[in-house]
Protein backbone atom coordinates (compact mmCIF):
# COMPACT_ATOMS: atom_id res chain seq x y z
CA UNK A 1 0.00 0.00 0.00
CA UNK A 2 3.03 2.25 0.57
CA UNK A 3 4.05 1.91 -2.99
CA UNK A 4 0.40 2.99 -4.61
CA UNK A 5 0.20 6.26 -1.96
CA UNK A 6 4.11 7.23 -3.18
CA UNK A 7 3.13 6.40 -7.04
CA UNK A 8 0.15 8.42 -6.53
CA UNK A 9 1.85 11.36 -4.95
CA UNK A 10 4.20 11.67 -7.43
CA UNK A 11 1.55 11.51 -10.42
CA UNK A 12 -0.01 14.29 -8.41
CA UNK A 13 3.23 15.97 -8.48
CA UNK A 14 3.97 15.68 -12.23
CA UNK A 15 0.26 16.80 -12.81
CA UNK A 16 1.22 20.06 -11.00
CA UNK A 17 4.34 20.36 -13.01
CA UNK A 18 2.70 19.60 -16.27
CA UNK A 19 -0.27 22.54 -15.12
CA UNK A 20 2.38 24.97 -14.18
CA UNK A 21 3.99 24.20 -17.71
CA UNK A 22 0.60 25.14 -19.33
CA UNK A 23 -0.18 28.10 -17.54
CA UNK A 24 3.67 29.38 -18.61
CA UNK A 25 3.02 28.06 -22.65
CA UNK A 26 -0.28 29.94 -21.92
CA UNK A 27 1.33 33.31 -20.96
CA UNK A 28 3.54 33.20 -23.80
CA UNK A 29 1.30 32.99 -26.52
CA UNK A 30 -1.17 35.88 -24.74
CA UNK A 31 1.85 38.01 -24.23
CA UNK A 32 1.62 38.93 -27.98
CA UNK A 33 0.58 42.61 -28.72
CA UNK A 34 -2.45 42.83 -29.75
CA UNK A 35 -1.48 44.18 -33.28
CA UNK A 36 0.22 40.91 -33.76
CA UNK A 37 -2.32 39.09 -33.09
CA UNK A 38 -4.46 37.27 -36.60
CA UNK A 39 -7.97 36.75 -36.24
CA UNK A 40 -8.89 33.76 -34.29
CA UNK A 41 -11.69 31.86 -36.09
CA UNK A 42 -11.33 28.93 -38.26
CA UNK A 43 -11.89 31.51 -41.47
CA UNK A 44 -9.07 33.24 -41.41
CA UNK A 45 -8.94 33.09 -44.98
CA UNK A 46 -10.33 36.11 -47.15
CA UNK A 47 -11.67 34.00 -50.28
CA UNK A 48 -14.90 35.86 -50.32
CA UNK A 49 -18.89 35.16 -49.64
CA UNK A 50 -19.86 31.76 -48.66
CA UNK A 51 -22.84 30.45 -50.63
CA UNK A 52 -25.38 27.87 -50.19
CA UNK A 53 -27.52 26.09 -52.59
CA UNK A 54 -31.14 25.70 -51.21
CA UNK A 55 -32.71 23.59 -54.18
CA UNK A 56 -33.55 19.84 -54.30
CA UNK A 57 -30.63 17.65 -54.51
CA UNK A 58 -29.89 16.99 -58.95
CA UNK A 59 -29.34 14.16 -60.76
CA UNK A 60 -26.13 16.49 -62.19
CA UNK A 61 -24.92 15.51 -58.68
CA UNK A 62 -26.01 19.10 -57.14
CA UNK A 63 -26.91 18.28 -53.81
CA UNK A 64 -29.28 20.12 -50.97
CA UNK A 65 -27.07 22.24 -48.66
CA UNK A 66 -24.04 22.44 -50.88
CA UNK A 67 -21.78 24.83 -49.51
CA UNK A 68 -19.68 26.86 -51.82
CA UNK A 69 -17.31 29.55 -50.62
CA UNK A 70 -15.96 32.08 -53.31
CA UNK A 71 -17.20 35.62 -55.12
CA UNK A 72 -20.57 34.91 -56.39
CA UNK A 73 -19.34 35.03 -60.45
CA UNK A 74 -16.76 32.55 -59.06
CA UNK A 75 -19.63 29.88 -57.42
CA UNK A 76 -21.66 30.63 -60.70
CA UNK A 77 -18.49 29.87 -62.60
CA UNK A 78 -17.72 26.47 -61.14
CA UNK A 79 -21.68 25.53 -61.47
CA UNK A 80 -21.48 26.62 -64.93
CA UNK A 81 -22.65 23.08 -66.47
CA UNK A 82 -25.32 22.35 -63.67
CA UNK A 83 -26.93 26.52 -64.40
CA UNK A 84 -26.58 25.99 -68.12
CA UNK A 85 -28.83 22.82 -67.93
CA UNK A 86 -31.26 23.94 -65.13
CA UNK A 87 -30.64 28.21 -65.23
CA UNK A 88 -33.53 28.20 -61.90
CA UNK A 89 -30.22 26.79 -59.94
CA UNK A 90 -28.52 29.89 -60.05
CA UNK A 91 -31.25 31.62 -58.05
CA UNK A 92 -31.17 28.69 -55.39
CA UNK A 93 -27.62 29.81 -54.65
CA UNK A 94 -27.73 32.29 -51.74
CA UNK A 95 -25.20 33.98 -49.30
CA UNK A 96 -25.17 31.99 -46.24
CA UNK A 97 -25.74 35.31 -44.33
CA UNK A 98 -29.51 35.12 -45.51
CA UNK A 99 -30.32 31.56 -45.25
CA UNK A 100 -32.72 31.39 -42.75
CA UNK A 101 -35.01 34.51 -44.63
CA UNK A 102 -34.31 32.38 -47.76
CA UNK A 103 -34.98 28.81 -46.66
CA UNK A 104 -38.27 30.19 -45.33
CA UNK A 105 -39.13 31.71 -48.98
CA UNK A 106 -38.75 28.56 -50.40
CA UNK A 107 -41.12 26.68 -48.03
CA UNK A 108 -43.74 29.69 -48.63
CA UNK A 109 -45.98 29.20 -51.49
CA UNK A 110 -46.46 32.55 -53.93
CA UNK A 111 -42.64 33.32 -53.57
CA UNK A 112 -40.16 33.64 -56.33
CA UNK A 113 -38.20 31.10 -54.53
CA UNK A 114 -40.75 28.18 -53.82
CA UNK A 115 -41.23 28.64 -57.76
CA UNK A 116 -37.60 28.14 -58.38
CA UNK A 117 -37.58 25.37 -56.05
CA UNK A 118 -40.70 23.93 -58.08
CA UNK A 119 -39.36 24.15 -61.27
CA UNK A 120 -36.29 22.68 -60.32
CA UNK A 121 -37.69 19.53 -58.70
CA UNK A 122 -40.28 19.14 -61.59
CA UNK A 123 -37.77 19.38 -64.04
CA UNK A 124 -35.37 16.53 -62.03
CA UNK A 125 -38.95 14.75 -62.08
CA UNK A 126 -39.67 15.03 -66.09
CA UNK A 127 -35.42 13.78 -66.90
CA UNK A 128 -36.59 10.66 -64.80
CA UNK A 129 -39.62 9.68 -66.64
CA UNK A 130 -37.88 9.76 -70.19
Amino acid sequence: MAVKKATGAQTAAEHATAAENGVENEQAVNSMPKEEKGQETANTDDTGETFIYIGPTTRTGLIENTIVKGTRAAVEEYLKDVIEETPQIKMLIVPTESLAKNRAKVRQEGTLLNKYYNDVLSLQRKEKEV
